[in-house]
């Protein structure tokens, strides 16, 4: 006992020197004098010398004496002499918030329990200082409009007064890494404390969030994904895993599911071979329901002080203009800006409100705010939407979701040149720019941004929709960055509108042009590849709902990945699919009949088995060395196996053509199979896991675990790490293989590694039964 204690003390003492270090002024280093329980440091920081007594206890953790004060260890890091988070959180109240804010619901998708709460109220319970003995990585994830960022502000702005009254010891950094084409995280922190004004730098925030004063949110994680591939954003995600040492927790934002599974599969790569300790949970926004819908209407009459006639008024109006658009009246922007016409305006009828929308937009700010001195319209209609969508390709072409001054004028003098417009009316446009709708200032008023993402998506899609028509190359267009999913609707949509899905030979020269994108190896082709699927996924689905009544016959897809997204409700028939990869496509109720392969790969594809769900009718998918992994959709949630035999039976019952015989499978105990799927359940979403953790006991307290485990040990599957702490030390078990590689080895034919090819053997000669 004296020796774990001896142990827990030094291993405290070179944390708080490394902890220092990142406050140390360049090339000056931390000096360290006393034992490995009470010692001095001294160091000096922004030009002045410092020196601080430090006292560790198993009990009361670490005092830190200073100036003639003691304090825990926590309060001198947010000490205004240290990091100085109290300014870190009145810089955060300056600079805004939501101005209106519904209260948006969420779910944890990690537990069986499913009851929404408040997003703001989940979040902050999930990154309170607690027991946890991972790190707490909380993934949140919603669909463009939902409110992901609505959010997370809010969130930001409410733990900063909290903060700044007292009420918390724990300050929330948020972090834009929208649109911006940063490979590493620091680039983002940096960038953001700049923003702040405040003096402390990204060095520390490593240090502050390990010690659980400070929880970073990077809001558009998914958007790091840029050109460089996913290698260098998620490499610098695990450095900070890593280096946070199990302590602490993060929050990242993405709009798809498809990269928190994307991070999943990549954190648990790489922690197989380091010493990260994190644990991953999945968060949910969700859609408005009909109390946040009629919560922002009584919001907004009470600002606008409308009478009960009025509010009612306001109401049967939003009713009419969603009565073919339910799915976006649960979009907290759509019905926000619907409801602004509805007081002030009207909307015209259309069957796509993004269109409605965007048009009355422009003819509103053609009519108030774009005129001359007889208040004529200085523009048409047509050239202020060309004049947005350069915009939006500029952004795109930059990788930036801001322009500077210079390059907004730059753009529009380009444009209005191009449609023979006066100087004097270029420099009106020019002036009037940064205070028309879609467009603001970003908070420090040196750029121009659009508003919000969506309206940015919209008039992207429509500047490649323009791209395509003209019959210019895709490929440089596709390459910018990872492109989100309403941009590749949007494409679809117009393109079905244009009349260039009309028919199933338009269909095929649209995947041509897409393969083709792709085709050539470069840089960046694996993003062009992954863009274009994207836009194949949409275009299949659109052609399949309103051209042929969801059955897509005789094409040929060729060169592209699929990620993510879904073919639901889309029947492929006769189909032929060549060096195609499918990552994680939702296949739940995708049927394929009578459809022909060719190099076609699939990681964990999302399927239903049943009577009306996954069709897998595909010559060509007669093995499992094409397929890893299949996520299973049931009433019970999801879950993916990745035992061959589980596979292949999964396979077979969505009817793809899998050879019974195919798969000699070791002959293994039903009953440690259960085991060993369910402690791979588990690390497919922490590593290590802790031998002490409730949710496992099911897997632990089993009789046959004991002996599992001796051999998960013996084999180098797993090792042993017993972790220092203030109370009595815990076991963890961290994996060593990725949990398909573990898993492959119930194949004969399938193991590849000789320590996993013997674990199974050794399994085997424990008996079946």
């Amino acid at each position: 006992m004296e020796l774990e204690k001896q142990a827990y003390f030094e291993s405290q003492r070179k944390r708080i020197e490394r902890d220092l270090a990142t406050f140390s002024d360049p090339g000056v280093l931390v000096d360290i004098t006393g034992s490995a329980r009470r010692f001095c440091a001294s160091w000096t920081m922004r030009g002045s010398p410092r020196k601080a007594d430090f006292s560790i206890s198993s009990y009361d953790g670490i005092v830190v004496s200073i100036d003639g004060t003691k304090k825990p260890y926590p309060s001198f890091m947010a000490d205004d002499r240290m990091s100085n988070l109290r300014h870190v959180a009145e810089m955060t109240l300056r600079s805004g918030s939501p101005k209106v804010f519904v209260p948006t619901m969420s779910r944890r998708k990690d537990t069986e329990i499913d009851i929404p709460s408040p997003a703001t109220d989940c979040l902050a319970k999930l990154v309170s200082p607690s027991e946890s003995d991972t790190t707490r990585v909380i993934m949140v994830t919603g669909e463009a409009g939902a409110g992901k960022t609505h959010v997370l502000r809010q969130l930001v702005h409410q733990q900063a007064d909290l903060y700044l009254r007292g009420q918390t010891r724990q300050l929330f950094l948020y972090v834009n890494a929208q649109g911006r084409s940063l490979a590493r995280l620091d680039e983002a922190f940096a960038t953001e404390l700049q923003d702040l004004r405040v003096d402390l730098t990204y060095h520390s925030i490593e240090t502050l969030s390990r010690v659980g004063i400070l929880v970073p949110i990077i809001d558009g994680f998914d958007e790091l994904l840029g050109v460089s591939g996913y290698d260098d954003p998620f490499n610098s995600l695990a450095g900070l895993l890593e280096n946070m040492e199990g302590e602490g927790s993060l929050i990242a934002s993405a709009r798809s599911v498809y990269y928190e599974a994307e991070f999943l599969a990549r954190a648990s790569a790489v922690s197989a071979d380091t010493g990260q300790s994190w644990e991953h949970i999945p968060v949910e926004i969700l859609d408005w329901d009909e109390d946040a819908k009629r919560s922002y209407v009584g919001g907004i009459s009470n600002s606008r002080n409308l009478s009960e006639d009025r509010r009612k008024n306001l109401e049967k109006k939003l009713e009419a203009a969603f009565r073919e658009h339910q799915d976006l009246a649960s979009k907290p922007l759509f019905y926000a800006r619907v409801a602004d016409f509805a007081l002030d305006g009207s909307l015209p009828d259309s069957e796509d409100l993004p269109s409605a929308l965007a048009e009355a937009y422009l003819k509103r700010e053609l009519k108030e705010k774009l005129l001359d001195r007889q208040h004529q319209p200085l523009l048409r209609q047509d050239q202020l939407e060309i004049l947005m969508q350069e915009l939006a390709q500029e952004m795109w072409s930059q990788e930036t979701r801001e322009l500077d001054y210079a390059s907004v004028r730059e753009v529009a003098d380009y444009v209005l040149q191009v449609e023979e417009l006066g100087e004097s009316v270029r420099k009106i446009v020019v002036e009037r720019m940064p205070t028309l709708a879609f467009l603001a200032h970003n908070g420090r008023h040196t750029r121009i941004l659009f508003e919000h993402e969506v309206f940015f998506f919209y008039f992207l899609s429509r500047s490649l929709v323009g791209q395509y028509l003209k019959g210019d190359d895709l490929r440089l267009a596709l390459s910018r960055s990872a492109m989100p999913e309403f941009v590749a609707e949007r494409v679809a949509v117009e393109l079905r509108r244009k009349g260039a899905l009309s028919t199933v030979p338009k269909l095929q020269e649209a995947l041509e042009r897409l393969a083709a994108a792709g085709s050539e190896h470069w840089l960046r082709s694996t993003q062009v590849q992954e863009n274009a699927g994207l836009i194949v996924l949409a275009l299949l689905r659109e052609y399949a709902t309103r051209e042929s009544n969801g059955v897509v016959e005789g094409l040929v897809i060729r060169a592209v990945t699929l990620p993510g997204s879904h073919l639901r409700s889309v029947t492929l028939k006769g189909c032929r699919l060549i060096d195609v990869s499918i990552r994680r496509v939702d296949l739940t109720d995708t049927a394929f009949v009578d459809c022909h392969a060719s190099n076609l790969t699939m990681i964990e594809p999302v399927v239903r088995v049943g009577e009306h769900g996954t069709r897998l009718e595909i010559r060509g998918l007669n093995d499992l060395e094409s397929v890893s992994g299949v996520a299973v959709l049931d009433d019970a949630g999801r879950r993916v196996a990745f035992a061959p035999k589980e596979v292949a039976s999964i396979l077979r019952q969505c009817g793809a053509p899998i050879a019974t015989e195919s798969e000699e499978e070791r002959k293994v105990a039903d009953g440690i199979m259960e085991l060993l799927n369910g402690l791979m359940r588990a690390y497919s979403r922490a590593n290590p896991v802790c031998e002490a953790d409730p949710r496992l006991q099911g897997v632990f307290r089993d009789d046959r675990w004991q002996n599992l485990r001796t051999l998960l040990v013996e084999h180098g599957l797993v090792t042993v790490e017993t972790r220092p702490s203030g109370g009595a030390p815990k076991s963890f078990l961290r994996r060593r293989f990725l949990p398909e590689k573990l898993m492959a080895g119930a194949s004969r034919q399938r193991c590849a590694d000789s320590a996993i090819a013997k674990f199974w053997e050794a399994l085997e000669a424990m008996g079946s039964d």
